[in-house]
């Protein structure tokens, strides 16, 4: 387990944070200058606490009550930036070695070939970086993080540069490395969707203190860190498999527990288990069955609570998953809805987004 408990002046404020993360995966959120990159830096050791203890395990790699201070490289901690920063001169497979080969024999936890397998690199071993995709080049990033056998890896943005489809491509490399490999992780992002697809677990800084850290969905109710997750697109995020497949005409059909869902065409087999992305904003709620309506989809769920947030509603509601649905406050009181009442959540076929395999 990750401990943190660390102070750093900044120009603007002081990293105060004090947490544990007992998960495969924490994710750190907030808004830019927060202070996420600095607390990353502060446990690689690239950064010094002013005051405080980073524990990682049973080992201690700062305290200041103590003066141990471990240098980077005594940490077993591996870094990956947005920027891939793999060395242009050298192949995929000498970039994969580097780190690699700076470890005893015994201090290696991973080999080569299996990780470049795993990460989907065998057939790129030759190439430089210049021939590669921005996906690809980051893919070779993780495995060589992965490849310096870590007790932890640190993750700052790594497919912030990176479009929806590349970033879809790569997230189930990430889960492989969460699921198979057995590495922890602090994964700095700012997208909700991307979180909530690798993790539940999150800290959420604010001008460098922790504004809540716990489950998403419920540290979600803090009133500094709703407007947060609105400002960057509220997305749930459902776990969902391909039923049927179909054209432009009819898209796909995928179930959600006991309930089938129209989805935009989409080329994963029949049977494969992907995720999918439906924005807060673009739910209907209704109290009964709708008719003569053309959307496709309709869950039904229970009003779990509601929250205000800048003057819109959040209502989450229990569909066999927590979703949160943006209302006016208007149509709240039209409905008349309530916590424990049962409603339809309404969503257009459209309107969902792909996501990445869970697989």
């Amino acid at each position: 387990m990750l401990s943190i408990r660390a102070k750093r002046a900044l120009t603007d404020f002081t990293l105060d944070v004090a947490v544990d993360c007992p998960y495969p995966v924490t994710a750190v959120f907030g808004p830019s200058g927060a202070g996420k990159t600095t607390l990353l830096n502060l446990v690689a050791g690239l950064l010094r606490p002013d005051a405080g203890e980073i524990r990682l395990g049973s080992r201690v790699l700062y305290s200041s009550e103590t003066g141990v201070d471990l240098p980077p490289e005594q940490r077993r901690v591996g870094y990956v930036f947005q920027e891939d920063l793999l060395f242009p001169h050298l192949s995929v497979l000498e970039n994969l070695r580097y780190g690699y080969d700076l470890l005893s024999p015994e201090s290696r936890r991973f080999e080569v070939e299996p990780i470049a397998d795993l990460m989907g690199l065998s057939g790129l071993l030759n190439r430089r970086p210049s021939r590669l995709s921005g996906g690809e080049r980051q893919r070779v990033a993780l495995a060589r993080a992965i490849l310096t056998s870590p007790d932890l890896l640190l993750m700052d943005e790594p497919l912030a540069s990176l479009d929806q489809e590349l970033k879809d491509r790569i997230i189930p490399y990430l889960r492989h490395i969460r699921s198979d490999l057995g590495i922890p992780i602090l994964y700095v992002s700012h997208s909700v969707a991307e979180i909530l697809e690798l993790t539940g677990q999150v800290i959420v800084l604010k001008a460098g203190r922790v504004l809540a850290h716990g489950d998403f969905f419920h540290v979600a109710h803090h009133p500094e860190v709703l407007p947060l997750a609105e400002a960057h697109g509220f997305e749930n995020v459902l776990p969902v498999e391909v039923v049927t497949q179909g054209g432009i005409r009819d898209g796909c059909r995928v179930r959600f527990g006991n309930q089938d869902l129209r989805v935009p065409p989409c080329d994963r087999p029949v049977g494969s288990r992907i995720f999918i992305g439906i924005r807060a904003n673009d739910i209907i709620l209704s109290r009964k069955q709708p008719e003569g309506l053309s959307i496709r989809n309709a869950m039904r769920g229970r009003i779990l609570d509601m929250q205000d947030v800048d003057g819109k509603q959040l209502v989450y509601v229990d569909v066999g998953k927590r979703l949160a649905v943006e209302v006016t406050l208007e149509a709240l009181e039209e409905l008349g809805l309530e916590a424990g009442d049962n409603v339809m959540c309404l969503v257009k076929a459209h309107s969902i987004r792909i996501g990445p395999d869970m697989d």
